[in-house]
């Protein structure tokens, strides 16, 4: 037996060792075994509880959180709103107050005396050919394309003028002095027939075409009426900036084109030619006397 042993020692040394090699891997095997999955149950477990503490804590602050409404929200639970700009009050009032004042402004022009008329009468709205309203008891004007005219002998006085230049000889185109008359007679005052419905620029141009004076005029579609710009080859501007001619009916400057007044039977007409806008032959406004 110890022969045998002494024999096979080496093997049975190796099979001891193989043997004990495989007990303490047995042994260390099933330390991990009971120790790795308590170590992953461990893990899992305490993964499990904080998701539910969570998920309880979210539950209870879900359940427990006052609700707010957005107006009141208050702190970081306040829901976050666009900046609303304040109104500019300054602004807004200066505006009102612009309109107001337009408003007052339009108010008060509207009813402002008509200085430029000579009446007491407030200012209308024109019609589409930029007249002012007419001073009461004076001629409506006629429209040219309107005029009916009558075969019959009327008749009214007519003259033309040029007396202010003698006192403003000094303004007067050095070329036209020759033109001017001694006395600022271009025509006397002259009875002269027409027909009903003609206007008072029908008359002239018959009077001028019958006495060979000379006339130059143009029409100006916005006022509806001729614009007579030179007579006996005196033209606006020839006597200063404020040089031109105009017109008077019964001692009336009418405030509309001589086109659209239609001359009635005794009518005095008188044509002028004005160094300061009218004021030097009389005429205080444009419109009304």
């Amino acid at each position: 037996m110890i022969e045998l042993l002494k024999k096979h020692k080496y093997k049975i040394i190796a099979a001891v060792c193989a043997l004990a090699v495989l007990t303490g891997a047995f042994f260390a095997g099933g330390s991990l075994g009971d120790n790795a999955p308590a170590v992953v149950k461990s893990s899992t477990a305490d993964v499990a509880v904080k998701a539910e503490k969570a998920t309880a804590l979210q539950s209870i602050d879900e359940t427990t959180a006052p609700t707010e409404s957005p107006t009141k929200a208050t702190g970081k639970n306040k829901p976050e709103q666009k900046a609303t700009p304040p109104t500019n009050t300054s602004q807004t009032k200066k505006e009102q107050s612009a309109v107001s004042n337009q408003t007052n402004k339009s108010s008060s022009q509207s009813s402002k005396p008509n200085t430029q008329g000579g009446q007491s009468s407030t200012f209308k709205k024109q019609d589409k050919y930029k007249t002012d309203p007419i001073p009461e008891g004076k001629p409506q004007p006629v429209e040219p394309q309107e005029q009916e005219i009558v075969d019959n002998t009327l008749k009214c006085t007519f003259s033309i003028s040029c007396a202010t230049v003698l006192d403003n000889m000094d303004k007067l185109d050095k070329s036209k002095k020759e033109i001017i008359p001694d006395d600022g007679w271009i025509l006397k005052p002259v009875t002269v027939t027409f027909n009903e419905g003609e206007s008072v620029f029908d008359v002239l141009k018959q009077v001028c075409k019958d006495n060979k004076i000379q006339l130059e005029f143009s029409f100006t579609p916005i006022y509806n009426s001729a614009y007579i710009e030179g007579i006996n080859n005196l033209y606006e501007f020839d006597c200063g900036s404020l040089s031109g001619w105009t017109y008077k009916v019964n001692d009336w400057f009418p405030n509309y084109g001589c086109s659209r007044y239609e001359v009635k039977n005794g009518d005095v007409i008188e044509w002028h030619f004005t160094c300061n806008n009218g004021a030097d032959v009389g005429k205080k406004y444009s419109v009304g006397e």
